[in-house]
C-alpha cells in the first residue's frame, strides 16, 4: 500500500506542477480551449512518465506486472464496444429528468470541437440538413475507430499508471477496495482540468467531486476488464473508446445541467451501475474464476 500511496502522490505532485507551468508560463486555461486541449492529451502522459521514473528508481522492470500484454481474446472486443452501449443507454436515461428533451443540438458538437466563429453558421447549416440517426452513426463509428488508434495511445498513458503500476502495487489488496483506492487517485488527479471547464464547464467547483466519483464506477468496469484478460491494454482501449463516443449523448441532450447529463453526469452513474451489477452477476454465476472476490495478486496469478 505504501507503493501505491508513493505513487500517487508523485503523480499528482508531478501532473498538477506541469499544469501550473502550461497555466501560469503560457497562459493555457479556459480562454485557450485549443491549448488546453492539447494539454490535455499530454497530461495523460504523466501517470506513464511517474510510473517509468518510479520503477526506475526502484530498478524494476518495464512489465513487471506482465499487464503490457498484446494478446489478443474475446475480453478486448467486449471492451471495445462496451463503451458504445452504455452511451446508447445513457441517451434515454437522460431524457427522463425533467427539462430533458432528446433533440440534437448543434451547439454543443460546435462548443465541444471549439469551431472557429466564421465556420459556426456553416457547420450550423450542414448538421442541419442530416438526420439524427446518421449523426449518431458517424459518431460512434469514428469513435470506434480512435478508440483502438489515437485514443488508445492517449489513453495507454494514463493507463499505464492507474491500472498497471497502481495493479502491481495493489496486489495484496482486495478488488473492490484496490478499485475504490484507484478511482479516487485518478478522479483526484483530473482536477486542474476540472477546474478549467473540462467535462463540468458550469459547475466546475462541483465538477471535481462529480469526476471522482465517475472515475470510481468507470475503474470499477476497467479493472474488472484488466484482470480478466491480464491485459491494462483493455483499459487504454475501453479509455479511448470512451472518451471519442461519450460525447454523443451530450450532442441529442436539450436541457438539464451538468449534474445529470451525459456519462460525466447522473445519468452515466446510473449506467454503469447497472454496468457494474451485471459484470457482478456474471462473474458470481457464470464466471470460473470470481475475480471480484480475489485479491489483484490472486486474480493475475489465476
Amino acid at each position: 500500500m505504501k507503493k501505491a500511496i508513493r505513487f500517487s502522490i508523485a503523480v499528482c505532485l508531478f501532473s498538477w506542477a506541469m499544469f501550473a507551468v502550461a497555466h501560469w508560463g503560457f497562459g493555457i486555461g479556459a480562454d485557450t480551449p485549443t491549448e488546453l486541449m492539447v494539454f490535455s492529451a499530454v497530461y495523460m502522459f504523466f501517470p506513464l512518465i511517474t510510473a517509468l521514473v518510479l520503477q526506475a528508481i526502484d530498478k524494476e522492470k518495464f512489465n513487471h506486472t506482465g499487464l503490457v500484454n498484446f494478446k489478443v481474446s474475446w475480453v478486448w472486443v467486449v471492451a471495445w464496444l462496451l463503451p458504445v452501449v452504455m452511451v446508447f443507454l445513457c441517451i434515454p436515461i437522460n431524457g427522463l429528468f425533467p427539462g430533458v428533451e432528446f433533440q440534437y443540438n448543434s451547439e454543443q458538437l460546435i462548443n465541444q470541437f471549439h469551431v472557429p466563429e466564421e465556420q459556426q453558421e456553416m457547420v450550423r447549416e450542414q448538421m442541419g440538413q442530416m438526420p439524427a440517426y446518421l449523426m449518431i452513426i458517424i459518431t460512434l463509428i469514428s469513435g470506434l475507430i480512435a478508440g483502438i488508434t489515437i485514443n488508445a495511445v492517449c489513453a495507454f498513458g494514463e493507463e499505464y499508471g492507474w491500472r498497471n503500476y497502481l495493479v502491481g502495487a495493489l496486489r495484496e489488496v482486495k478488488f473492490w477496495k484496490a478499485a475504490l483506492f484507484i478511482g479516487i487517485v485518478w478522479g483526484i488527479w483530473h482536477f486542474p482540468l476540472i477546474l478549467m471547464g473540462h467535462n463540468y464547464p458550469n459547475e466546475p467547483q462541483w465538477g471535481i467531486l462529480l469526476m471522482v466519483a465517475m472515475c470510481i464506477f468507470l475503474g470499477v468496469i476497467e479493472l474488472y476488464f484488466v484482470l480478466k484478460s491480464k491485459s491494462m491494454v483493455v483499459a487504454a482501449i475501453m479509455h479511448g473508446t470512451f472518451n471519442a463516443v461519450a460525447g454523443v449523448v451530450v450532442y441529442f441532450t436539450l436541457g438539464g445541467n451538468d449534474f445529470v447529463n451525459g456519462m460525466p453526469g447522473l445519468s452515466g452513474f446510473i449506467v454503469m451501475t447497472v454496468t457494474i451489477l451485471c459484470i457482478w452477476i456474471y462473474d458470481k454465476c457464470i464466471a470460473k474464476d470470481n475475480i471480484l472476490s480475489m485479491t489483484l495478486g490472486e486474480a493475475l496469478e489465476r
